[in-house]
């Protein structure tokens, strides 16, 4: 990667939009990875969620559902990034300010990237975005054109485009209730941040490839175009990271607190558990086998073999946590490549390990 500026940082803002995630039961992908990782959750992070869906209403609960079910929680953080916004409180009260337009677009984020991604297209202007966004009949038309899409996430978007106002003052309530439940934990999350900062803040800078690399497990060629580079730990992430690009050149990426815990503690056994769990299911043995002939895209890949597109992503995301496989993003699309020389040494490995040699 040629030379950027990075930036490490805290926001609890990002800690509070996660714990919006799992509340919504929306990280079953992340507690597979857990699992299958064979790395137990912290479980102070486990508590504190508790407490907080203690001290919502059911109401409140299903309200989170509805807004944020989805895994990568990616409905408020281009907001967030764009505006700055460091303090919880600050959230609602920047969203209530935005137009009814202005709101749509951040409610209908994903949805929109989808669309592009499924027609090559890049919708990143406001006049693309606002084209797309102007007729309700051709919008619900391109959205059941993407695979991706699920139904139940196709009728919560028309929900948006119909009462834009009435969405954004629901959001703005359920945020307002929200912030009150997750303040008695922000200085505790804060401060695990800032350790997580420490740590990290050397390894980075001396760096930046090795450290997105092997310690933030990011393709770095996917960040090849980034000039900025903003690096915010999450307590509630653990040992995944996310990463969006709110604007040109420069990428956000929200990592795991406790990821250097938990690969630091890896010994060849673990590794090779790992592979042999990955072995042990027919339907990801045949996604080594269509990648071993040639790259292809997430959905080609669920289409091949049958599978949903959530049901696809869990597969491919066992099999990146060990490294087996990789991705490249060729326009606006992810295409899954196997990385066969990883493939060999697993299986070299797995051979010592289980004869003892």
């Amino acid at each position: 990667m040629k030379k950027v500026e990075v930036t490490i940082k805290t926001n609890p803002v990002f800690e509070m939009l996660v714990s919006l995630n799992r509340i919504a039961d929306s990280d079953l992908l992340e507690s597979s990875y857990f699992e299958n990782a064979g790395y137990t959750p912290n479980p102070r992070m486990i508590e504190i969620i508790t407490e907080i869906k203690n001290n919502l209403s059911t109401f409140y609960r299903q309200e989170i559902s509805f807004f944020f079910g989805n895994p990568t929680c990616s409905l408020l953080w281009n907001f967030v990034i764009s505006n700055e916004i460091n303090d919880i409180k600050q959230l609602p009260v920047k969203f209530a300010e935005l137009s009814d337009f202005e709101s749509l677009k951040y409610l209908l984020n994903d949805i929109i990237e989808m669309i592009c991604e499924q027609e090559s297209n890049i919708c990143l202007n406001e006049k693309d975005i606002e084209i797309l966004l102007s007729d309700i009949q051709s919008f619900d038309q391109r959205m059941a054109g993407c695979d991706d899409i699920s139904i139940a996430d196709r009728e919560r978007a028309l929900e948006f485009m119909r009462f834009p106002a009435e969405a954004k003052l629901r959001l703005v309530n359920l945020l307002e209730h929200y912030v009150k439940a997750f303040e008695p934990f922000v200085a505790e999350l804060e401060e695990l941040d800032r350790e997580e900062v420490e740590r990290s803040r050397g390894a980075c800078l001396a760096n930046v490839d090795e450290f997105v690399t092997n310690y933030l497990k990011i393709n770095v060629n996917i960040l090849a175009p980034a000039k900025k580079l903003i690096l915010i730990p999450n307590a509630f992430s653990e040992i995944l990271t996310y990463f969006i690009q709110p604007s040109k050149g420069q990428f956000l990426l929200v990592y795991g607190s406790f990821i250097s815990k938990k690969r630091m503690r890896e010994k060849r056994s673990e590794e090779i558990k790992q592979f042999l769990k990955v072995l042990s299911e027919e339907k990801r043995i045949n996604i080594i086998k269509i990648l071993a002939a040639k790259p292809a895209l997430g959905s080609d890949l669920a289409k091949q073999l049958g599978l949903t597109s959530a049901t696809a992503s869990y597969h491919m995301t066992m099999m990146l946590g060990i490294g087996l496989i990789d991705y490249e993003r060729v326009g606006q699309r992810l295409h899954y490549v196997l990385k066969k020389e990883v493939l060999k040494d697993l299986l070299d490995k797995a051979y010592l390990e289980l004869t003892n040699l």
